[in-house]
């Protein structure tokens, strides 16, 4: 059994890809950064997590969350200099027509959808982050791939 691990330690294990992730659900660096500051604020405030082998989907439940939140408050388009940070990498998909099909997915599709195909997290995964089974998982992310593969035709 591995040691627990401090704050501190999962913090810096996970603060980038936790940050992209931000990005991507939000369109916007500010968004990104009110959507990863309010994580890590929550997730401090509730540490220890409810189970310490899962730490990476706790941390992703709660940013989902926290982006859900933030996407209520306002609704933005996303900006032609966040794009790059913001893309997957190598799946040769303009960047313009992926981010606009993402963006007008469902929230609990954009999440699911961002968690396994943009993250490439394991289904599991997904539906801890989720707080969902892993079959309602499995037909988010495939309702979303439908969505996203005849929004880019």
């Amino acid at each position: 059994m591995q040691p627990a691990l401090s704050f501190g330690e999962l913090l810096e294990r996970h603060e980038l890809e936790l940050y992209r992730y931000a990005l991507r659900l939000t369109g916007t660096r500010h968004d990104a950064d009110d959507v990863f500051q309010d994580t890590f604020l929550a997730a401090f405030r509730s540490w220890p997590p409810p189970r310490r082998d899962n730490e990476r989907a706790w941390l992703y439940r709660i940013a989902t969350n926290k982006a859900i939140d933030h996407g209520r408050k306002r609704r933005r388009i996303v900006s032609l200099e966040d794009l790059r940070l913001a893309a997957p990498q190598g799946d040769g998909v303009s960047l313009l027509d992926l981010v606009g099909a993402i963006r007008v997915l469902p929230a609990g599709q954009r999440a699911a959808f961002v968690l396994r195909r943009v993250q490439g997290l394991p289904y599991g995964d997904v539906a801890s982050a989720l707080e969902i089974t892993e079959v309602a998982a499995r037909a988010r992310v495939s309702e979303a791939t439908k969505k996203v593969k005849e929004a880019m035709r």
